[in-house]
Parts: structure tokens; C-alpha cells; sequence
């Protein structure tokens, strides 16, 4: 609903794009190729050297020309390779201050070669220049990585396409996306890193603006073609809560659906002899990761390590809509963002030895809270013994009828509601078909999206199935206040299985903060307190009431 947090947690840069500093022509030869009057200066010259602004403008790295010094510069992160055009003769090279050898790098008519084991050694990227382009092999990912940044910044189809699998090309990129990372160009890479999961391998290059820095996940398939991309502010802070005991848990990884729906999961299971009761862990709107991590707070690894001191285990997995990004925004729905994942993780989970498959419950958080009702109407057998709402919307509202309620709090500023409204109208025409939309449809994520919730009623659904129920509420919540309790009361009134509990001091991400401080408060390292762990695991444990 209009109160849960935008889908996009990117902000827009608005600041003019700074294009490349030195001209194209002097990257190669006319054919591409090195001229055989290398073979003069170094031996296998065609095949041992690579053009060095080339090289440069292809992965992104800066290149600098000081005329006046008659020195080229190249930096990538800390790692400087500067060299000084004689009048005659070969360039004196250093890297980082310590001098190269003499046919590290070599001019030849105005143009800089540079060998590639120094290209290694300077930058870390291997490369070839074969038939006249710059090659990287699949298994330099972080190169790879790098070029299809660059060539995504400089509108360059052919480039990125030559990176990427046929899946990824069909998808494309949300404009927005796009425009993001080309205002991303003018500011530097500080930082990069590879990570995998058994979906993905992924470089994740930070890029550092002055007012916040941007990680940049380019995902890579089994032949070290990019399969997908996701661009989001870069989070730091997170501190390790006081009752993170690492001597009472073990984890382990878990891979839930298939395909372009395959995400990893993390499985948390407490130390001892098991089989123990299991939630499993949905997050609100956003292409959140599997911590729901938020600024510098993880709420989602609190509860994992949390509940596992109180012999509850718990699966926490990335959402498909980060994993896939650009494989699924032009089409998903509420129920392959909310819905679909914890049945596919359900029926996983249930044959782990270490989860009782009688005691499996969902736990959800904003507006995976919201969607509780329709994920019990979909678990048609019964599989999921109960459910835990985390700061759920009003459930009397549809996503639609909650624009007309600006009480029910949110983040879209009240001069946008109006620009809302007028879209939606689109939305509830009978005559909106998500195939082709009419031309003024422009929310976020896509039409298939909106055709989906715009048919889901929380209080209707909630009629479909019976379930133990733990609904939990922090009264310093901006983004769902605590008024939206009620409607929880309300659609489930006269049920003696649904348990309700708020607590005054927490925020919408159970963690302490004030009310009027809105999203500052994520910004502050702040853990999920134990008491509200202590309240889930009472209830699950021993199905007992928890205190009002």
C-alpha cells in the first residue's frame, strides 16, 4: 500500500553526465590492429600488447593527459599507472611510483601500448585484442563487470550486448535504471567485490557520490555472461546485536524456486537435537535483500539469530525481484514477489531434517505483513501452521482504496498523492488490460503488477482460511501507524487464535527510534530488541498468548 516504503530505494542524480576526457582516434590503428613495426621494439607485439586508451575507455578507467607535463595518467582505485612521452625514444613508466621495464610500455605513432601481464599487474584486468576490439575472458568477471557499466554510461547497445546472454537482452533495463547509472559516470568506483550464491556469480562495484554511494550488482551466469543487473544505494553501519551468539546456530544455504525465480535463502538452524518449528521470513516492498537490510539495520538477521537462542529456526531469502531485476520487472506480480516464493520455500523446508514439518510458519514485515491473508488463501494444503504480521497495512483497505487515506501514513509526499490518484484511475478501468496498458500508465513496477493487487482484498481473502495469527505493531511507525492495528482487529475479530501486542518505543523496522525522525531513524545502527523476540518465539514455542 501507499504506506509501505517506495519500490525503488534509488534516488536520482540530477547533475550533467562529464564525457570522456580525451579523443577516440587515438586509440589504435586504423585496422585495429598493432602495427608490425612493433616487432622491432618487442618480440610478438600483435599479441603481447594491448592499445592503452582502448583499454581504458572500454573498462571505465579514468585516463588523464597533462600536456603541458607530456604524461598520460590511468587510475583504477588506488592503483596508479602514469608515464612520460619522451620527444624521442620510449616512455618512462612507473606504476605507483616504482619504474616499469622499458617495454612495459611502448608509443608507437602517438598511440601508448601497454603489455598485457602489466595490464595484470596495474589494473588486475586481463584482456586481448583480437580482430581489432579488446576481449575479456569470461573469467575475469570484475573486468567484465566494469565494461558493461561503461558501455551501459556511454549508450553503447553493441558493447553491452557483446557482454550479456540472450535472456538479458530480451529483458532489458527500466529507463530509470538506466539514467541512474549514466549519472553515475562522473563519479568514481572506490570499491569492488565478488560475490556468488548458487544462483549468481556477482560484482558488485561501488560508486561514490558526495552525498551518498551507489552499489552497482552485475550478475553473471555460468558462461561469465551478464544474466542481470540491479543499481541501489550502498548500505553501511550494521552492527552485530548483543544476543548474536554464534555458538547457537549454524547456517547454511538453501536454494528456493527454479529459473528466473531461483533465489538463495539463508537457513538458520539453533544448536542441539532437532527437528524445530521454522518461520520463514518475507520482506515488505523494495528489492530487498534477504536481511532486509534497510540504511545501517538488518532486522531480518536480528530475528534469524534472535529466535535460534530460542530454539526457532528461521529461512530468510534474497527477493526474486532483486535476484532478477531486470529478467522480471517488466512483468511480475504480487504474487511472484510475496506469494510464490514462501510455498516454493515451504515445500523445501519441509523435507530438511532439522524443520518440523508440522510447525511452519511465515513472518511478515510491511507489506509482506499485508499479503499474509492471501498467502494462507493460497496454502490450500494447510501447510503453514500459522503466521506472524510485522507492521502490516490496514487490511480493510485494497492498495487502491489507501490513496484516500492519507491518515494511513506512507512516504509519498502529499504533492504527489494527487499525480497517484489520476494514475490509478487507469488502474480500476475495467478496460485495463496489463498487455498493453493505456500510453498514460506510468507506475512502477509494471502493469502486470498493478492488475494483480488492484483484484486483492486483505479482508476478503482473510475470510478464505483460519490460522493462528500474531499481529505486532511499534507505535513510533510513520510508514504504518499504529492506527492500522485496528483494521487487523476489525477483519479478524471474534478469532481467539489471532494474538495482537505493540510496543511504544519501536519503529517500523522494530527497532528504536522516533516518530518524527522518519527514515533517519534506519540511518542509526539499532537492533530488533529481544523482547519482541522473546514474544514470537513464546507464541510459536508454546502456541501461549503473548502479553498485551
Amino acid at each position: 500500500m501507499k504506506s509501505q516504503p517506495p519500490r525503488m530505494l534509488t534516488i536520482f542524480l540530477s547533475a550533467a553526465i562529464i564525457g570522456s576526457c580525451m579523443p577516440a582516434a587515438a586509440m589504435a590503428s586504423q585496422d585495429g590492429k598493432i602495427p608490425q613495426t612493433l616487432a622491432s621494439q618487442a618480440s610478438a607485439a600483435g599479441e603481447d600488447y594491448l592499445p592503452l586508451r582502448a583499454l581504458c575507455e572500454w573498462v571505465g578507467i579514468p585516463i588523464h593527459w597533462d600536456e603541458a607535463k607530456r604524461t598520460v595518467t590511468a587510475a583504477k582505485d588506488k592503483h596508479i599507472l602514469s608515464f612520460v612521452l619522451a620527444k624521442s625514444g620510449m616512455p618512462a613508466a612507473d606504476l605507483e611510483g616504482i619504474s616499469l621495464a622499458p617495454d612495459e610500455v611502448i608509443l608507437l605513432d602517438s598511440t601508448a601500448y601497454i603489455k598485457r601481464e602489466t595490464a595484470v599487474k596495474a589494473f588486475g584486468i586481463e584482456a586481448a585484442w583480437c580482430g581489432g576490439k579488446l576481449e575479456i575472458p569470461a573469467r575475469d568477471l570484475a573486468a567484465r563487470a566494469r565494461a558493461f557499466v561503461t558501455q551501459l554510461q556511454k549508450n553503447n547497445r553493441a558493447g553491452t550486448d557483446a557482454l550479456t546472454n540472450d535472456a538479458f537482452k530480451e529483458a532489458g533495463l527500466p529507463e530509470g535504471t538506466v539514467q541512474l547509472v549514466k549519472q553515475l559516470a562522473q563519479f568514481p568506483i572506490t570499491r569492488e567485490r565478488i560475490e556468488s550464491n548458487a544462483v549468481h556469480r556477482t560484482v558488485i562495484l561501488t560508486s561514490e557520490s558526495p552525498k551518498m554511494n551507489f552499489d552497482l550488482e552485475i550478475r553473471f551466469d555460468k558462461d561469465g555472461c551478464v544474466d542481470d543487473f540491479y543499481a541501489g544505494m550502498a548500505f553501511e553501519g550494521y552492527q552485530r546485536p548483543s544476543y548474536d551468539k554464534p555458538d547457537a546456530y549454524k547456517e547454511r544455504r538453501m536454494v528456493i524456486g527454479t529459473g528466473d525465480h531461483a533465489v538463495e535463502g539463508t537457513l538458520t538452524v539453533p544448536a542441539g537435537k532437532g527437528p524445530f518449528p521454522l518461520v520463514i521470513l518475507l520482506q515488505g516492498d523494495g528489492e530487498l535483500d534477504r536481511d532486509s537490510t534497510v540504511f545501517a539495520q538488518k532486522p531480518f538477521r536480528d530475528l534469524a539469530v534472535g529466535l535460534a537462542n530460542d530454539q526457532v529456526a528461521t529461512l530468510r531469502m534474497d527477493k526474486t525481484t532483486r535476484e532478477h531485476f531486470a529478467q522480471l520487472n517488466s512483468h511480475y506480480t504480487i504474487g511472484d514477489e510475496f506469494v510464490e516464493p514462501v510455498l516454493e520455500a515451504v515445500k523445501a523446508a519441509r523435507v530438511d531434517p532439522d524443520v518440523d514439518p508440522g510447525r511452519i510458519y511465515a513472518a511478515g514485515h510491511s507489506r509482506g505483513g499485508w499479503m499474509i491473508p492471501r498467502l494462507l488463501a493460497k496454502d490450500t494444503d494447510s501447510l503453514i501452521k500459522g503466521a506472524v504480521v510485522l507492521a502490516g497495512a490496514d487490511p480493510r483497505y485494497t492498495e487502491i482504496d489507501s490513496y484516500e487515506h492519507e491518515e494511513l501514513g506512507g512516504m509519498i509526499p502529499k504533492e504527489q498523492l494527487a499525480y497517484y490518484r489520476k494514475q490509478l484511475e487507469l488502474v480500476k478501468a475495467d478496460s485495463f488490460d496489463p498487455k498493453s496498458p493505456p500510453a498514460a500508465f506510468e507506475l512502477p513496477p509494471n502493469p502486470y503488477w498493478w492488475h494483480d493487487i488492484r483484484g486483492y482484498s486483505p479482508a476478503d481473502e482473510a475470510k478464505l482460511r483460519s490460522a493462528a495469527m500474531l499481529v505486532l505493531q511499534g507505535e513510533e511507525d510513520f510508514q504504518v501507524p499504529l492506527a492500522s492495528l485496528k483494521g487487523w482487529k476489525e477483519v479478524y475479530a471474534g478469532n481467539p487464535a489471532v494474538t495482537y501486542k505493540t510496543y511504544p518505543k519501536l519503529t517500523h523496522l522494530f527497532t528504536e527510534g522516533k516518530l518524527e525522525n522518519g527514515i533517519g531513524n534506519y540511518k542509526i545502527p539499532a537492533s530488533v530488541p529481544e523482547t519482541v523476540i522473546a514474544d514470537i518465539a513464546a507464541w510459536i514455542n508454546g502456541s501461549a498468548s503473548v502479553p498485551k
